[in-house]
């Protein structure tokens, strides 16, 4: 079910901790299940290819040159069953890589900027930054972040970016099928590049993840959904450029949050519509983007989750100058030392400065700059230390008048 916008909300129960905000939509699967069930599909593939010949089947084992039997000939069972696991591992962290290169690649083509890349834990940021995902849930999966250059088309050219992924691997499968290739590795990275394509086009959502299927089935055929999710291109290509939150395309923010519905889009937009008005000083309104947030947050990742308690604690001390309501929403707020650390740390400086301590808070600024600039992610970090920055300026204004 999804609902329209309406006028701001006149009362913040989340925000207030007058109700709690609503626990976290768990995921169809966990990661360790998820890989658990691609490991399976890859290994009955594979008996399939040997004992299981309809025509496809015959003409790629043909090609691949598969054949269990000499793998179990000459008592070789127990290296293979120790074998088996890796080579299968090695063939879906491969397929993921190809599928997330995929993506880049059809963005770069058609106008999108590069961010980031993850396969698995390895990360690799712009400019090209090797790094290891501290996150939840890498598992098998990855992803890839890009950044809209210009707004002419982007619905179909995020549509093409979005195709380029499955696109890949099914292209990866075609050429492995015209050309005679030997080996049983080579056998199960074209089942997993198969699975990977195939799976990837299906249209469904696991907790906040959307599938390739999903989004291009969205930009298709539902106009609000996809046009939201396009405004929001538009409105984070903005932030990656250095336009202030209170600068942003009013047009785009009004169609990021025309739609509410239970999806991580909702809160997504909504924090940007929330950034906006905090830093044009609207605060009623900055309150109600806020509450709608909480409301859906059911829908969205841990980390956001984290991301947002920090916003309330931040709302609470610097607008309300609530310091109960702001400790309460600090307390609440989970660790989140692996991607990022300085959620705590800047709510703490909040409550400094409306305590009146600006020193101190400026301290806190400082140890929440150390851990920004120690950050891989170079949208992430350029777009947090420009907000800090500017606080830090608001701050040392204030210590300078009260001197």
């Amino acid at each position: 079910m999804s609902a329209p916008a309406t006028a701001f909300a006149t009362v913040t129960p989340i925000l207030d901790r007058q109700s709690p905000m609503p626990p976290p939509v768990k995921a169809a699967g966990s990661t360790a299940l998820l890989t658990f069930i691609w490991i399976v599909l890859v290994f009955f593939a594979t008996i399939l290819f040997s004992f299981w010949h309809p025509p496809l089947v015959r003409l790629t084992a043909r090609h691949m040159q598969l054949d269990l039997d000499g793998f179990l000939a000459n008592g070789s069972l127990l290296p293979f069953l120790i074998l088996l696991p890796l080579a299968v591992l090695a063939a879906v962290y491969s397929a993921v890589l190809i599928h997330e290169f995929g993506h880049v690649l059809g963005g770069v083509l058609v106008g999108f900027r590069f961010n980031s890349l993850r396969v698995s834990r390895l990360q690799v940021d712009r400019p090209f930054k090797l790094s290891l995902y501290r996150g939840k849930s890498a598992g098998a999966g990855g992803w890839a972040s890009m950044f809209p250059t210009r707004s002419d088309h982007l619905a179909w050219r995020a549509l093409v970016m979005i195709f380029a992924g499955p696109a890949a691997n099914l292209l990866t499968v075609s050429v492995l099928l015209l050309f005679p290739v030997r080996g049983p590795l080579l056998a199960w990275f074209f089942v997993a590049s198969l699975i990977m394509g195939l799976i990837n086009l299906l249209p469904f959502r696991s907790g906040a993840y959307h599938s390739d299927g999903s989004r291009i089935l969205m930009l298709l055929m539902s106009r609000k959904r996809g046009e939201r999710w396009v405004a929001m291109l538009k409105l984070s290509a903005e932030l990656r450029e250095g336009v202030m939150p209170e600068a942003m395309s009013p047009k785009y923010l009004a169609k990021a949050v025309a739609l509410r519905d239970k999806s991580p889009d909702t809160v997504a937009a909504h924090v940007l519509a929330y950034s906006t008005a905090f830093h044009q000083h609207k605060d009623d309104e900055a309150a109600a983007m806020l509450e709608i947030c909480l409301q859906y947050a059911s829908y969205t990742s841990p980390l956001v989750r984290a991301s947002l308690m920090s916003d309330a604690a931040i709302f609470q001390a610097r607008r309300r100058r609530n310091l109960v309501l702001a400790q309460e929403w600090l307390d609440a707020t989970p660790d989140s030392s692996g991607e990022i650390p300085w959620l705590k740390t800047r709510a703490e400086a909040a409550i400094l400065q409306t305590q009146g301590n600006i020193r101190a808070a400026l301290e806190k600024l400082d140890q929440a700059e150390k851990m920004m600039r120690a950050s891989t992610n170079q949208a992430r970090r350029e777009m947090s230390l420009r907000f800090l920055e500017r606080w830090k300026r608001e701050l040392n204004k204030e210590l300078a008048t009260s001197a």
